[in-house]
């Protein structure tokens, strides 16, 4: 018995140690927040408005307030990003296939419209395509673009930061992915691009601040983009702000399309919200200067 309690005013002590402990891993400020202002990002360029992830898209989302393009890039058969959510283009266009069995000129062929499952009763405009990543950023040269690598391979990643390279946009990007293998590969790759953190990275750092802990996690990228609550539970908190910030890290939370709790997260000190409707969005923010 009294070794037992030995042990656990060892531990008592060691955590309490940890709590205290400064925060010295901080990540370095970076020129895409240089401002370091909320940010409105259209998610899928702002795809409840116009087709998602194409030029048509972007320029609109531009036009009703949007600071960040959110977008998704696959790799076609003849090595070629496109912006595109999904690994096949059945959900959006007037066509069927996987992108990585297909040429871009093949993708040419089809119409992009809304997709038939979270918009079925829009319509698009005819002659609307998929658009390559490199025709966005020759269209918007000044802008700032969220990029998420979408398949689980490291030849997207180096085409990607090649491109990036190519149109010297290393401070207007920011490169995400759910698949922490694939970021950790991107950054050995192209260390001058920045990046978000992967999804298992983020679980660590959201545990270790469930249990007061955020402040010793080292952090790989510079933001991370979190869903408001997964399976039911409330992911983003007041704390997990506080500890995100105290890293340093921008939070961004997807994908919020109502304005009540668009409201509630720019009030708890989020740094962006990813949105379907960056024109609702944008319409709080104004609200909300007025408010505080």
């Amino acid at each position: 018995m009294r070794k037992l309690i030995s042990s656990l005013l060892v531990v008592a002590l060691v955590y309490a140690t940890l709590l205290i402990w400064p925060t010295n891993n901080r990540v370095a400020d970076i020129p895409f927040y240089a401002d370091n202002s909320f940010n409105i990002i259209a998610h899928g360029n702002g795809r409840a408005l116009q087709p998602g992830n194409t030029l048509e898209a972007a320029a609109n989302a531009l036009s009703v307030g949007t600071d960040i393009l959110e977008l998704d890039v696959h790799l076609t058969a003849d090595n070629i990003l496109v912006v595109r959510h999904d690994e096949t283009i059945d959900s959006t266009t007037n066509g069927s296939g996987r992108i990585a069995d297909m040429t871009l000129a093949e993708l040419l062929w089809f119409n992009v419209g809304f997709n038939e499952y979270d918009y079925p009763g829009k319509v698009a405009e005819k002659g609307i395509r998929i658009p390559t990543l490199e025709s966005l950023f020759v269209a918007f040269p000044t802008n700032r673009f969220l990029i998420e690598i979408k398949p689980e391979v490291s030849k997207a990643g180096e085409k990607l930061c090649q491109l990036v390279k190519d149109y010297e946009l290393i401070d207007q990007v920011i490169i995400g992915s759910f698949y922490s293998s694939v970021l950790k590969s991107f950054r050995q790759h192209c260390p001058e691009v920045p990046t978000s953190l992967g999804e298992e990275e983020a679980r660590w750092m959201i545990m270790l601040s469930w249990i007061g802990l955020g402040h010793l996690y080292n952090p790989p990228g510079y933001s991370v983009q979190l869903p408001l609550e997964e399976d039911g539970i409330r992911i983003v908190s007041g704390s997990l702000v506080e500890t995100i910030h105290q890293l340093n890290l921008k939070l961004d939370v997807w994908t919020v399309n109502n304005v009540d709790e668009m409201a509630g997260l720019i009030k708890l000190g989020v740094d962006g919200i990813i949105t379907d409707r960056p024109d609702l969005l944008d319409g709080v923010v104004e609200n909300s200067k007025a408010i505080f």
